[in-house]
C-alpha cells in the first residue's frame, strides 16, 4: 500500500468492520467510513484524524458513488441476506468504476458447501459471481469466515447468564467450527494492505478453532467459574427460537444444523494471513468472561 490510498468501509461499525477500520488506523492508513450516523460513527473511533466519515445508505447509490471516488480500496460488508446481490453488486460496479483497485468482501464459509444446500451460500455467492461478472473489473478477495465466536453472546447470551446452560441441535460431541470476529478484521486489514497483485482474486475460508458442544461448554465452566452445561434441543425449537430473534424462515431453517465444512479444521494458513496464531474460543472466553455476567 502507498502512502497515497485510502480506503473506503462499507460496513465498518460492526464487529468484523470495526476491528479492521481500528487496525488500519492505528498504523496510521487514511480510512473512510460510510455510516447511517456520523456523530456515532467518529465517537466509535475516537475522533482519529486519519478518519472521515460520510453519511448515508448503503441503498443509495448515488451517495456511494460520489463518496467513494478518491479511494484505491473498499472494504465490502452488508448485513441485508434478502437483498443482498441487488446491493453489492452495484455498489462494486461503482467502487471499481470510480478507480478502486481491489474488494476485500466479507462473504460467508457456506458458499464453500455444494450448490445450493444452503441459504447463506447461495446469497453469498450470487454476490460473489455478481461481482466476479463486472466488465473490466479490479482486484476481488472474498473473506469466507465460519461461525463467529460473537454469537456465544449473541445467540446462547442469555441462557447462560440466566439458566447457565446453552441449546443447540447438535450431537453434544459434533465438531463445531469457529472464527473470532477480531481475526476477520485483521484478515481484512492486513490484505487491504498488501500490494493488490499480491492477493488477485483469491478466496480465503477462515477457521479459528473447532470444538464441540460439551467442550464449549467446559471451556465455559472455566472462563466463568460456575457451571455451565449444553442442552440439545429438538429443531422445532430451535427454528422457533430463530424465527422469534426475526430471522428469515430460509435463514432459520437454514441454521437448524451447521453442515460440517470439509475436514472440521483450522484453515491451514490463516495464520499466515493473520501474522499470529488465530485466536482460540478458550481465548475469546477469556476476553469475553465479563459480559456473560
Amino acid at each position: 500500500m502507498t502512502i497515497a490510498e485510502r480506503v473506503f468501509f462499507i460496513g465498518g461499525t460492526g464487529n468484523i468492520g470495526s476491528a479492521a477500520v481500528k487496525n488500519l488506523l492505528r498504523k496510521g492508513v487514511p480510512v473512510t467510513v460510510f455510516a447511517r450516523s456520523g456523530p456515532s460513527a467518529k465517537k466509535q473511533f475516537d475522533n482519529n484524524p486519519k478518519l472521515t466519515v460520510v453519511e448515508g445508505d448503503v441503498n443509495d447509490f448515488k451517495s456511494v458513488e460520489k463518496s467513494i471516488a478518491g479511494h484505491s480500496r473498499l472494504f465490502l460488508l452488508v448485513g441485508d441476506l434478502d437483498n443482498l446481490a441487488k446491493i453489492k453488486v452495484p455498489i462494486a460496479e461503482k467502487a471499481y468504476a470510480a478507480g478502486v483497485k481491489q474488494i476485500v468482501d466479507i462473504s460467508a464459509f457456506e458458499v464453500s458447501l455444494p450448490l445450493r444446500t444452503s441459504f447463506l451460500g447461495r446469497v453469498h455467492l450470487e454476490c460473489e459471481e455478481g461481482i466476479l461478472r463486472i466488465p473490466n473489473r479490479k482486484a476481488y478477495v472474498a473473506l469466507r469466515p465460519t461461525k463467529f465466536m460473537s454469537n456465544n453472546l449473541s445467540f446462547s447470551g442469555v441462557g447462560i447468564k440466566e439458566n447457565n446452560t446453552f441449546s443447540d441441535t447438535n450431537p453434544p460431541d459434533a465438531e463445531q467450527t469457529w472464527i473470532s470476529t477480531d481475526d476477520i478484521g485483521t484478515v481484512a486489514a492486513n490484505i487491504l494492505q498488501d500490494p493488490v497483485e499480491k492477493h488477485g482474486d483469491a478466496v480465503y475460508e477462515l477457521i479459528g478453532d473447532v470444538v464441540t458442544p460439551n467442550q464449549r461448554a467446559a471451556l465455559l465452566t472455566k472462563a466463568l467459574g460456575r457451571k455451565i452445561t449444553y442442552n440439545r434441543f429438538s429443531e422445532e425449537e430451535k427454528l422457533k427460537l430463530f424465527m422469534k430473534l426475526g430471522f428469515s424462515y430460509p435463514l432459520a431453517y437454514d441454521v437448524l444444523y451447521e453442515p460440517p465444512p470439509t475436514g472440521n479444521k483450522v484453515t491451514p494458513g490463516l495464520s499466515i494471513l493473520l501474522g499470529r496464531p488465530p485466536q482460540t474460543l478458550e481465548q475469546w472466553l477469556q476476553e469475553n468472561k465479563a459480559r456473560f455476567h
